[in-house]
């Protein structure tokens, strides 16, 4: 996984949508997590580790239709926001 680019879409677009179009702000990145905070002002991390679980699974032709997918296949590890990154990162349609 380019992590790299996970800090350049915190940093060029904090605001993303979950696949309902909720938005949600990417709020730092660290070594292992993506900090996500929602409207409500919660923070939530989403693990670098399950999101490379989720990119092994796809590039083996796993599919990831939604954040029930990612839950069941993955981790349950906000997959609503797990889900969400991963497309904006153009790992998903």
């Amino acid at each position: 996984m380019d992590w790299e680019a996970v800090r350049r879409l915190a940093a060029t677009q904090p605001e993303v949508l979950t696949k309902t179009g909720i938005p949600f702000h990417i709020v730092r990145v660290t070594a292992q997590n993506i900090v996500v905070q929602v409207s409500s002002g919660e923070q939530h991390t989403v693990s670098r580790a399950n999101l490379e679980k989720a990119i092994d699974l796809l590039r083996h032709g796993e599919l990831l239709a939604g954040p029930g997918d990612y839950r069941r296949k993955v981790a349950d590890d906000r997959p609503t926001y797990a889900w969400a990154i991963l497309c904006q990162l153009g790992y998903l349609a």
